[in-house]
């Protein structure tokens, strides 16, 4: 091997090891929808206006077990993030695609 590809092979070993990523667990456990006061009626149908649409973004795939599982993921992550109002609207259409499913 000629010394000019004999450099970049010895600089590359001179550097350390990359640090190992730690392992991404498949199915992270859903958090839990925790809905607490008094519910705003109006908030409560925004939730569910949103949910409903993002069911019926799926078309046709949501006959598709993997589909339902994933959009329930979405919108659980979703509710958690938002006022109770609002979670509480989310969470009757999740109710409704854990029943169908």
């Amino acid at each position: 091997m000629t010394s000019t590809a004999q450099r970049p092979l010895d600089h590359a070993r001179e550097k350390p090891a990359p640090a190992l990523l730690p392992p991404i667990q498949a199915n992270q456990p859903l958090p839990e929808i925790n809905i607490t006061g008094p519910i705003n009626r109006v908030m409560e149908l925004e939730g569910k206006r949103y949910a409903v649409d993002v069911v019926q973004s799926a078309g046709a795939d949501i006959r598709r077990p993997q589909v339902v599982e994933k959009i329930i993921r979405n919108l659980t992550t979703y509710a958690v993030q938002q006022p109770p109002s609002v979670a509480s609207g989310v969470k009757i259409v999740i109710d409704l695609l854990k029943g169908a499913g």
